[in-house]
């Protein structure tokens, strides 16, 4: 089987799948022999920034010396970033090989009623994948939610919670409380947990549900917060110890607390016996990297911000660091969506906007959000095709002109994908 063959077989499950709770799972990980009990993990869950929380997490334990794993979600631009060992995503040959050793028994499990899903399918991909490697810890990000995701077969070593917001309601709920209530489906009776900073409502609830286990919250210093168009510094007090002047490689406010998180975790570990010493900590925040975050190709910036909660922080980023009149907004955003909430922040910090529609059937139709925009009195371009609309925001942007990419994950690895294949940036991975 080939790398080509074995995501396509991935991704073949999606019509035939069917979730059923964590019921698919357990059938599926008996039947490989539950790769996921011989793993050391952590559980990462959140709205926002759980993925740039699980990119610290993994630098960090990578800098200390521990063999790391870490399952993530969606993709930017290859199946294969979603498994990666000591950060480097899974060799084509090597999950040709776990798709062709898993694929019996996907169908097996067919046969008995359990429609397995393709997250489910990929979920136990990477338990294979880690537990084969022998990696000292690996790191889970939760694809949806948390009570009922995939991933929530494992007991970790600890449970992580970052920023918890309003974003698939449909699914986890209408209110902070009911989406929080969720996330907290991750905890486990005696594991730690790490909490980022969070609203008030979310708080309570989180730390209702928490049922006496040890739970660390850690907040920046507001006072000494300071910020460059690439990076945040800020003071944080880790384990008892204050850390002076601890700066992050990744641009915007938020990363702050997103960066809490993963050090909350980091104490959490430490008490288990994991050695992770402070200028290990140090030499990797300022070395993390996470695709598609506001992430600048020369003058041409993609973030992922596809919800309210995403869409607030990049536009603090966009307040400090980006010229309006200077700025073209590049956007497509998935049907399903809070359009008009996103579109009314992003409208007022850019001169004009140039829409798409991402290569997915979720996907809002380029003039259909075209016209959002337009009803917030922003000069808008609908171009269906992702690369004639970056060509069209280049040529509005000039030389010395902006384009700010956002509102789809699925868009901005596209929009990576073109802008690597340019000479310019062909170094970048």
């Amino acid at each position: 089987m080939t790398e080509q063959q074995a995501i396509a077989k991935i991704h073949s499950v999606y019509p035939s799948g069917k979730k059923e709770g964590l019921t698919n799972m357990r059938a599926l990980l008996a039947r490989i022999g539950n790769p996921q009990e011989r793993l050391r993990m952590v559980h990462v869950a959140g709205t926002n920034g759980k993925g740039s929380c699980c990119a610290m997490l993994e630098r960090m334990l990578r800098e200390a010396g521990y063999r790391t794993g870490l399952y993530s979600s969606p993709y930017i631009e290859r199946y294969n970033e979603r498994i990666r060992l000591n950060f480097v995503p899974i060799e084509g040959d090597k999950l040709a090989s776990l798709v062709e050793c898993i694929w019996p028994h996907v169908e097996a499990c067919q046969e008995e009623g359990y429609h397995i899903t393709e997250f489910e399918l990929g979920t136990a991909l990477a338990f294979m994948a880690f537990a084969q490697e022998q990696v000292d810890i690996a790191i889970i990000e939760v694809g949806l939610g948390g009570r009922l995701d995939p991933t929530n077969i494992i007991t970790p070593l600890v449970s992580v919670i970052t920023e918890v917001g309003m974003d698939h309601m449909g699914f986890l709920g209408s209110t902070i409380g009911e989406i929080a209530l969720e996330k907290a489906g991750i905890m486990k009776r005696g594991v730690p947990v790490a909490l980022g900073p969070q609203k008030k409502d979310a708080l309570a609830v989180l730390m209702a549900a928490a049922k006496g286990a040890g739970v660390t919250v850690i907040d920046p210093d507001a006072q000494n917060v300071k910020e460059t168009d690439r990076s945040v510094t800020f003071d944080v007090k880790v384990g008892g110890e204050t850390i002076k002047g601890l700066t992050v490689s990744l641009p915007g406010k938020h990363q702050s607390e997103n960066a809490c998180a993963a050090l909350g975790a980091v104490c959490a570990l430490r008490k288990k016996g994991y050695q992770i010493p402070l200028e290990a900590i140090r030499r990797a925040m300022a070395d993390v990297s996470w695709p598609g975050r506001l992430e600048r190709f020369g003058r041409v910036i993609l973030d992922g911000a596809h919800n309210d909660p995403g869409v607030r922080a990049l536009c603090l980023y966009a307040d400090k660091w980006l010229d309006k009149r200077n700025t073209v907004l590049l956007s497509g955003m998935m049907a399903d969506k809070e359009t008009e909430k996103m579109t009314q922040r992003l409208a007022s910090r850019a001169r004009c906007c140039v829409t798409t529609t991402p290569s997915v059937p979720r996907a809002m139709p380029a003039a259909e959000l075209a016209q959002a925009f337009g009803k917030q009195g922003l000069k808008t371009y609908a171009v269906d095709e992702p690369e004639k609309a970056l060509q069209k925001a280049r040529e509005l942007a000039g030389p010395e002109g902006t384009v700010l990419c956002a509102g789809s994950l699925y868009l901005i690895g596209e929009l990576r994908t073109l802008l690597r294949s340019e000479k310019e940036f062909a170094h970048v991975v």
